[in-house]
């Protein structure tokens, strides 16, 4: 039990709390593994638990009406998800999947509701988390509104570029992603992925390495993203 306990310290809401309470918190958790791409729970599920990463990753995800997926956050390992569901006793908003294996501890919601009301540090955490969600997805329908598909994918590019130290100020995406969870993050389609990143190919902005990307003009891909430039669209 020592040993789980000191797990649950590396979750970021229980940081500080005392071994004791550690202990306590594992005496009510359940633990599940989910391997990659399977799916942790449903939209509209009607479960309620609160779940802790303890290794690995998950995703969340919405799904719109024809039936693409749009990736709302992963969260890591030391993070938490499904807090809604537990606070206001509804539905879940989205659906969950690992992409990578995981190793997941499951609390009730009446126990991390009794939590929240002994220890207003941690309630505290949980009213500063749902802030950065209000905030992100504030941003987020902004994006929707005001950019472009294109811009929304060449955006993402942008946020999956890596410095790359072997030519002067040049960036790459090393491994990129499928056209789907680019389009997943981009909230678009694969076909519209595919051409934004076809455009930039035959302008010479980015090209193919192995499974990687390599931008050759970093410049100019930020400020087609910010719309004050365009590819050339040439077939």
């Amino acid at each position: 039990m020592d040993q789980t306990a000191s797990t649950l310290s590396r979750i970021s809401l229980f940081a500080d709390l005392p071994l004791e309470t550690l202990v306590d918190i594992e005496s009510r958790c359940t633990w599940r593994r989910v391997g990659e791409g399977e799916q942790v729970f449903d939209k509209d599920s009607d479960s309620l638990d609160v779940y802790f990463v303890a290794d690995g990753v998950v995703r969340i995800l919405n799904v719109t009406e024809d039936g693409r997926d749009i990736a709302l956050a992963d969260i890591p390992a030391g993070r938490y998800f499904g807090e809604l569901a537990a606070i206001d006793g509804m539905r879940r908003s989205a659906r969950v999947i690992a992409i990578k294996d995981s190793l997941l501890a499951l609390l009730d919601a009446a126990s991390f509701l009794d939590l929240m009301r002994r220890y207003p540090d941690i309630a505290l955490r949980v009213l500063e988390r749902l802030t950065r969600i209000v905030r992100d997805l504030d941003s987020r329908v902004t994006r929707l509104s005001i950019e472009s598909e294109h811009q929304r994918v060449w955006s993402e590019l942008l946020r999956l570029a890596q410095p790359d130290p072997a030519p002067p100020e040049g960036w790459s995406i090393p491994d990129l992603p499928n056209h789907k969870e680019i389009a997943a993050w981009a909230g678009t389609s694969r076909e519209q992925v595919a051409q934004a990143i076809g455009e930039l190919a035959r302008d010479g902005i980015v090209k193919r390495k192995g499974i990687g990307l390599v931008i050759c003009d970093h410049a100019r891909l930020r400020r087609m993203a910010a719309g004050g430039d365009t590819a050339s669209r040439t077939p």
